[in-house]
């Protein structure tokens, strides 16, 4: 699987380093537009950080509501 996605101007980035909007963004940009399996392998790799984000703030909240009720 590829680490790095290749944006509309030609840069290479890391998709872990991407701000979570634009990384969002750019993976259903690369669904609407995608051919056949081009580029499949950044979908993969956009479509499991994505997952990964969201379940590490999901314990993050879960954490935060966890202190305030103990507080």
């Amino acid at each position: 699987m590829t680490s790095t996605y290749r944006s509309s101007k030609g840069e290479d980035l890391v998709i872990a380093d991407m701000a979570f909007p634009y990384l969002k963004s750019a993976h259903a940009k690369l669904i609407r537009e995608q051919v056949g399996e081009e580029r499949q392998d950044e979908i993969d790799a956009m479509t499991a950080e994505i997952t990964n984000r969201e379940i590490e703030r999901a314990k993050a909240e879960a954490e935060a509501a966890a202190t305030t009720e103990t507080a």
